[in-house]
């Protein structure tokens, strides 16, 4: 590789960079301009280096031109896909396009930096949106859960009460099927107390036991 052809800093080999130098220059440069360049018209623009020798020759006596190239390659990089901006054309009404230069001016910015802003901070505002509808369905989800925890520790309570009494009145039952003509004997306030008070208090332990397990399955969830 001559020195001529070594690669230049600011012509890239990707994007079709150098192609596109190739015919900008193609359309800046008389025919007899041209036929001075190294190569023929087949050649002198074939390949990467092959430009990169054209251009250097150019610079010689038409340093402008290729000063121009610098800048439109330059350009051509802001507006390029890799550069992640497109071009886009919209069609505004007169009162739209007053109000977007007055807030442009207010802000000491240029008209695609305002529509970019505005359209950033609306992506903004619809992620925070998206954000609570999630968090808003997290918490109705968690008191669902927890209300069909509460309606489940209060069935298992209310069983457990209904599986007292049936014990008690099935105790009942059998003692008025042995003895259907006796009455029980007459007994004090206190003597039924001392007999119902235990069975009450297993009751009521049972049913404390079902809540406290209630509530540890309700704290895991949290």
């Amino acid at each position: 590789m001559s020195e001529n052809e070594k690669p230049l800093k600011w012509l890239r080999k990707q994007d079709g960079e150098w192609e596109w130098a190739a015919d900008y220059l193609r359309h800046r440069l008389d025919a007899e301009y041209m036929r001075r360049l190294k190569g023929d018209a087949f050649t002198r623009f074939a390949t990467y280096e092959n430009v990169v020798a054209a251009i250097r020759q150019i610079q010689e006596d038409r340093l402008d031109l290729v000063i121009r190239l610098q800048g439109a390659i330059r350009q051509r990089r802001y507006r390029s896909d890799s550069n992640g901006r497109k071009p886009r054309t919209f069609t505004l009404s007169k009162q739209t396009l007053s109000k977007l230069d007055s807030i442009a001016k207010r802000n000491n910015a240029d008209e695609t930096a305002v529509i970019t802003a505005l359209i950033e901070r609306e992506g903004l505002a619809a992620e925070a949106e998206r954000d609570y509808e999630k968090l808003l369905k997290e918490s109705i989800s968690r008191e669902r859960k927890a209300a069909q925890q509460v309606a489940a520790c209060l069935k298992e309570q209310r069983d457990e009460a209904l599986k007292h009494a049936e014990r008690y009145l099935q105790l009942l039952a059998r003692w008025e099927l042995m003895f259907p003509e006796e009455k029980p004997a007459a007994a004090s306030d206190e003597e039924i107390s001392k007999l119902v008070e235990p069975r009450i208090q297993d009751l009521k332990n049972a049913l404390d036991y079902i809540a406290f397990m209630g509530d540890l399955t309700t704290e895991r969830h949290k």
